[in-house]
This record gives structure tokens, C-alpha cells and sequence, in this order.
């Protein structure tokens, strides 16, 4: 009986063991490497579809691109036939250089059985500006000196010292940035933010989100307009800053320490708090939230 019992376990332990195996996902990537010479004037454009973005910066007068597609699937020769699907490009048109990638499925085909994406690596000069389009995907970008446009859908984006003239635009993807510097300018919906060692000037217009700010004595302007979000502003030098706050139909919470002036006016829900500092000139940060909390702290 004991043999029987330990014969089922071993046999049922093999059959387990060959169902994983059949499960293991099958990986298929294809490589495409590219370099470029760089000279000021040039402008990378990246058209993502289920990409990861990298972008990095280096010393030298080029661009480096390397992009795999890759498709995953239990079959590998299934993974291999979605892969035919993903088409790239890469190409210079003067002085742009031109990547993307696309899923091509025409009316009535199969649909695809495989998780297909594509990835960028992209070694660029710090001075060379960049423009990306990215949906359903992740972007990271770091120590880029430059004008910097990101379109997103459906994708993270994550940024570490990055300056210059920064256009940001994401839909359901949150928004992760870290030593941000120059004229700043961020349009969410449905994104949580979080925007640390900020520097610089700032316009930002944000909907349904968490919207968390660090700022530092290099902050030299902030303006908000925020509907449905909740609201959080940092600053370790309070008093080193002058406010106008806006709040309808939510709440404001400050530290007591700060001397704001409060007018509630209840007849509309509106709720504006004002704060300038014993100095000539101060940084002015304006937020206006429509349906929401704000919450000032160090």
C-alpha cells in the first residue's frame, strides 16, 4: 500500500514536472543595431507601440541605437510567426533620425497569440534633443541637457536629471522625475506624479491623480490647476516662498508655523490662502484645485 502511495506521488510529480516544462515560455528577439554621427542641429524621434525606452547620454559624437523585438510565447514557433508581425524603422531624414516599431495585423487575420515588444537602448550627446511617442510601454530617460517632448498612453515614464525645455503629456501612466531643471511643462490625466528636487519653472494641468512635490531653493516658479486630485507640496524653506492657493470644494492643510491668511468663502466652497515672505523677491507657487485636497508640508 505504501509503494502504491509513493509510486502515485513520484508519477504525478513527473507529470507536474513535464506541464511546467511545456509551459515555459519560449523568448524570440530580433536585434537591430544602428550608429550615427551627431552634429548639433540633430533630433532623435522615437514612435513606440509596447516599447521600453532607454535613453541614456555618453561623451561621444554619436548615436547609438539598439532595439530588440521580442515575442513570448509556450510555442516557440508561434512566438517566431507573431514576431514577423513587429516591423521598425530607423532612419535619417536630415537632420532627424526616425525609429519606431508597429504591429502590422490586417483586417481579418488571426489575432496574435504572443506577448510582443520592442526595446530601445539609445546612447545619445547630452545636447541632443529628443522627442518621444510611447503607448503601452515604459520610458526612462537620464541626463539629458536638452529640449525633451514625451506623448505617452498607457506608460510609466521615469526621468533623472534632466534639463532644458521639458513638454510632458501622459494618460494613464504615471510620472516618476527626479532633479528636474528649466521651463517645465506637464499635462496628466488619470497619472499619478511625483516630481523630487525640483528646480526651475513649472506649468502643470492634471486630472485624477496623487500629485506629490519636492521643491528646493532652486525652484523659481510653480503654477497648478488640478481637478479631482489630491495634492502634496514639500518644501524644507517654507517661509522662502510666497503662495496663492485655491481649493473649491476640498480642503487646505498647512503647517501652523506659517503666517497664511485664510479667506473662506463658503457661499461658493472656495477656500484661497495668500503667504508672502519678509523678502523683496520670492518664488511664487500658485495651485488651484477644483474637487480636492491640498496639503503644504516640509
Amino acid at each position: 500500500m505504501k509503494f502504491r502511495i509513493f509510486l502515485s506521488i513520484c508519477l504525478w510529480t513527473i507529470l507536474q514536472m513535464a506541464t511546467a516544462q511545456n509551459n515555459t515560455m519560449q523568448v524570440v528577439t530580433k536585434r537591430i543595431e544602428k550608429e550615427f554621427s551627431y552634429r548639433d542641429g540633430y533630433e532623435v524621434n522615437v514612435d513606440g507601440q509596447r516599447a521600453e525606452v532607454r535613453i541614456e547620454t555618453w561623451g561621444k559624437p554619436s548615436i547609438k541605437i539598439q532595439i530588440d523585438l521580442v515575442a513570448k510565447n509556450t510555442n516557440k514557433e508561434q512566438a517566431e510567426k507573431d514576431l514577423e508581425k513587429m516591423s521598425y524603422k530607423v532612419q535619417k531624414e536630415k537632420n532627424k533620425i526616425y525609429l519606431g516599431n508597429y504591429i502590422n495585423v490586417s483586417e481579418g487575420a488571426p489575432e496574435l497569440q504572443s506577448q510582443l515588444k520592442a526595446v530601445y537602448v539609445i546612447m545619445l550627446p547630452e545636447a541632443c534633443p529628443i522627442y518621444i511617442k510611447n503607448n503601452y510601454g515604459f520610458t526612462d530617460v537620464k541626463n539629458l541637457m536638452s529640449n525633451l517632448r514625451l506623448n505617452s498612453r498607457f506608460s510609466r515614464i521615469d526621468l533623472d536629471n534632466v534639463k532644458g525645455n521639458i513638454d510632458i503629456n501622459t494618460t494613464f501612466g504615471d510620472l516618476i522625475a527626479n532633479k528636474l531643471d528649466g521651463n517645465i511643462k506637464v499635462a496628466s490625466r488619470r497619472s499619478d506624479l511625483t516630481l523630487k528636487q525640483m528646480k526651475g519653472k513649472y506649468n502643470i494641468e492634471a486630472q485624477y491623480g496623487i500629485l506629490n512635490f519636492f521643491a528646493t531653493d532652486q525652484l523659481l516658479d510653480f503654477n497648478l490647476n488640478a481637478d479631482k486630485s489630491t495634492v502634496f507640496f514639500h518644501n524644507a524653506n517654507s517661509n522662502a516662498l510666497a503662495y496663492n492657493l485655491s481649493v473649491k470644494n476640498g480642503k487646505v492643510d498647512y503647517p501652523n508655523e506659517l503666517k497664511f491668511k485664510l479667506l473662506d468663502m463658503k457661499d461658493t466652497g472656495i477656500k484661497k490662502v495668500t503667504f508672502r515672505p519678509n523678502k523683496e523677491y520670492s518664488p511664487v507657487i500658485s495651485i488651484s484645485i477644483t474637487f480636492g485636497d491640498l496639503y503644504i508640508g516640509k
